[in-house]
């Protein structure tokens, strides 16, 4: 990783690019060609036929289960980042068994938590941070 970089920035684009996926799909079976320059300038006095629209959401269908075979760890819905960033953002059933009866202790710890988020101050030199956490 470069200067700067560190593994939340590649995992976080790598959501964002997932999440476009799903909206162009939506988007797609709506009918809506706006996320589609070329496209959409194709369509403008005709309608996307039934054809043309299958097939491109099988394409972006496909593209993101290939997405997801490539970088098996992206899920939306995994927590264990969350845990990372935050401890103290985090629910208790969110991490692994192993560690939920340490993890109880560092939630309800207080100075463990305000240590954090002076910490998190003193990397950003700002205290608007905080309220992005």
């Amino acid at each position: 990783m470069g200067k700067n970089i560190n593994i939340f920035m590649p995992h976080d684009t790598i959501r964002a690019f997932m999440a476009k996926l799903d909206l162009w799909k939506c988007q797609i079976q709506n009918g809506n060609t706006t996320s589609y320059s070329n496209l959409d300038s194709a369509l403008i006095h005709s309608y996307l036929d039934f054809e043309l629209k299958k097939h491109i959401i099988t394409h972006l269908t496909d593209l993101k289960a290939e997405s997801m075979r490539y970088f098996p760890d992206i899920d939306e819905k995994r927590e264990a980042w969350k845990f990372i960033r935050d401890p103290f953002q985090c629910e208790v059933a969110d991490v692994s068994d192993g560690v939920q009866e340490e993890f109880r202790e560092l939630k309800f710890n207080s100075l463990a938590e305000e240590d954090f988020k002076n910490w998190i101050l003193r990397r950003s030199g700002s205290s608007t941070f905080l309220f992005t956490l």
